[in-house]
């Protein structure tokens, strides 16, 4: 904290009054008793308060001896506090504070110290003091922009009382992983697109070279549509992409894009890092309400760290069926940061405005898919679904009253033309299993599809082929179970699930 001013009383005492000279505007420092005199005395009310020997001393000064001390005691001001300027040199000079000496001329009513006007002042003296405190601050200005006295805009998570008992081991897990986390930002023309964040899953200590994986939307020229059924994605794998490394510079280095999955929106990018790099491991299991951390680097580079659970929701319609969901706050440039439980290992990715993330036993498959086949295929099987075991507990019950099934997937919407609407699956119906595997969320369909579709290409099959699942089915209206052979497609492309029109008027 900086000095400050004690208060001056009296009928003179306080600011500098009203001149032609510009006034200050930085705090000023306590004032000394002794020191300096100033060029001018001011009588003091009579029987006001007593004149010091220091201020009678002055007033019998010559003009000429005033002078000469005023230069002398300016002088020595300047010398004295000359490390204030910044002045640049090999070791930086250690900071002062002006203090400018001013004559006490008497005591107010409750004993407090009255000080000289500054405008009795010598105007050399008061223009010293100004030039010297501008200089102080200009130098403190550039002491709060070191890093070890800079304070970030806002607090991270990681000071709430709740984690208190588990701070220091926390702090240890998410720094640890941070070194692994960094920033992204991609330009199309010279224009700023999108600003991500990316871990590094991969790294050759030999070749320096290393693998990163974000979201897609970093290479994204329009915003997520509300439907992400809809399909209506623009992708620009040609942008610039560039890689904020973690090193002492701030050092940028151009990324190379390795794949992108649009049904996913994943993305690689294969990044030359010559410092020691972190690589962070995936954990396999995920269970709700598991407290876990989110990790993401804002514009400035700086740590964001969230803390949360994972929500006992899935996904809503408008959303894919890989998501599972936290309950804290998304960074600005935090999608495709790290989602890590307390052992620092990987449990998923960022990768939804809504705090969605992708599992890290999906991401693993879609790694698997990658490196086997250069790309992610999947089925298409056309129909959204949401999970029972997510709906009130009223409503389940009710549904196993009805139905007697107390777990699968509700259809919620059926693709026009699917081989699943072909077959007479209607919105409302239950799928309780595929290829005699039963499954209580949308994840775990979605991996299970992926698992088919390895399957099938392992076979000799190639990308665009139809595979045939059998799919157990309770039809609601009717109160009947069956299985349906459903035809599904293998592709690489992004699903699209359109709605069925009828043309009225044409």
């Amino acid at each position: 904290m900086e000095p400050t001013i004690p208060q001056e009383g009296g009928e003179e005492s306080g600011s500098r009054r009203k001149t032609g000279r510009r006034r200050r505007r930085s705090p000023t420092p306590p004032m000394s008793s002794t020191g300096l005199a100033a060029t001018q005395s001011e009588s003091p009310r009579r029987g006001k308060w007593k004149r010091s020997r220091h201020s009678k001393k002055r007033a019998r000064a010559t003009a000429a001896d005033t002078a000469a001390a005023t230069a002398a005691a300016s002088g020595s001001v300047v010398s004295e506090h000359a490390s204030s300027s910044g002045v640049s040199s090999a070791v930086s000079s250690p900071i002062r504070w002006p203090l400018l000496c001013r004559t006490v001329i008497g005591e107010d009513a409750s004993g407090r110290k009255v000080f000289e006007p500054f405008i009795k002042m010598d105007p050399k003296l008061v223009d010293a003091y100004d030039e010297l405190t501008s200089k102080y601050h200009e130098k403190r200005g550039r002491q709060l922009k070191l890093v070890t006295l800079h304070q970030h805009e806002s607090q991270s998570c990681m000071l709430k009382q709740e984690l208190v008992p588990t701070r220091e081991s926390a702090t240890k897990t998410v720094l640890k992983a941070a070194k692994g986390v960094m920033g992204l930002s991609s330009y199309v023309d010279g224009r700023l697109l999108k600003q991500t964040t990316g871990f590094l899953i991969d790294w050759n200590s030999e070749s320096k070279v290393g693998t990163l994986l974000t979201s897609a939307l970093l290479i994204r020229s329009k915003s997520p549509p509300v439907d992400e059924w809809i399909g209506a994605g623009e992708y620009i794998p040609e942008a610039e992409v560039h890689v904020h490394l973690l090193d002492r510079d701030d050092t940028i280095v151009a990324a190379e894009l390795l794949h992108y999955d649009k049904n996913y929106n994943l993305a690689l990018f294969k990044v030359g890092i010559s410092v020691s790099a972190e690589v962070l491991s995936f954990g396999s299991e995920l269970k709700f309400g598991q407290e876990v951390f989110m990790l993401g680097r804002d514009k400035d580079l700086y740590l964001n760290i969230g803390h949360g659970h994972v929500q006992y929701v899935g996904s809503n319609s408008y959303e894919r069926h890989h998501y599972m969901f936290l309950n804290c706050g998304l960074s600005e440039c935090g999608l495709g940061g790290p989602v890590i439980d307390l052992n620092g290992e990987v449990t998923g990715m960022v990768n939804s405005q809504r705090t969605g993330f992708i599992p890290s036993s999906t991401i693993l498959k879609c790694l698997h898919m990658w490196k086997k086949f250069n790309c992610i295929p999947r089925l298409h099987i056309g129909v959204k679904f949401s999970a029972i075991k997510f709906l009130d507990p009223i409503q389940i019950e009710a549904i196993y009253r009805k139905c007697n099934i107390d777990e699968g997937l509700i259809v919620q919407h059926v693709s026009e033309g699917s081989s699943a609407e072909r077959q007479g699956i209607r919105t409302g119906d239950i799928l309780q299993c595929c290829n005699g595997v039963y499954m209580s969320t949308t994840v775990e369909l979605e991996n299970l599809l992926l698992e088919i579709c390895e399957e099938h290409l392992d076979k000799g099959n190639q990308i665009d082929s139809n595979v045939e699942v059998q799919a157990g089915i309770f039809h609601t209206r009717s109160g009947l179970n069956c299985t349906k052979n459903l035809a599904v497609k293998v592709s690489d492309s992004i699903e699209v699930v359109t709605r069925g029109v009828v043309h009225v008027g044409t």
